[in-house]
């Protein structure tokens, strides 16, 4: 169990990343999660290893599978200026998991598999049974730093 004072200071830690994914990064849909009923309604109100933030980011995040309209948008964009219309053909951003860390924390294996234990398991497509969460790394003077992490092993994309 963590004490009143670690709640407190998580807390922090994800009000600094929500600020930074809203006001500088441009996240849509955002929710705070604290207990697994945030993660699914139909689960019991325990509360989450550690508190986290669910959304939208603007863009796609990392994908392990190349896509074609990825590349060819890019080469189109090379020889022509994009235009507004191209953009919003793209489908929307899947949604993501944000875990806050700060920078000098120290979290065992046990810690981790707490955090995708917690995690629904992702539904339709090739990557059903694969879990990632977006480590946000907040160091003491509010930069954050984002690194996608899996559960398990990930073939590496192919370009």
């Amino acid at each position: 169990m963590t004490t009143t004072a670690e709640t407190s200071e998580l807390l922090n830690l994800r009000s600094v990343v929500l600020s930074n994914l809203q006001y500088q990064h441009y996240w849509t849909d955002i929710k705070l999660l604290d207990t697994q009923a945030d993660l699914d309604e139909n689960a019991p109100t325990n509360p989450l290893s550690r508190p986290m933030i669910y959304g939208r980011p603007p863009e796609q995040l990392y994908s392990s599978e190349p896509s074609s309209s990825s590349s060819s948008s890019a080469l189109s964009s090379t020889t022509t200026p994009t235009t507004k219309s191209s953009s919003s053909e793209r489908p929307p951003a899947d949604m993501e998991y944000v875990l806050p860390v700060h920078l000098t924390e120290k979290l065992s294996l046990r810690a981790w598999a707490s955090v995708f234990d917690n995690l629904p398991t992702p539904s339709g497509g090739d990557d059903a049974n694969k879990k990632r969460i977006v480590v946000a790394v907040v160091s003491g003077d509010s930069t954050v730093v984002y690194y996608i992490m899996h559960d398990g092993i990930v073939k590496p994309r192919q370009n």
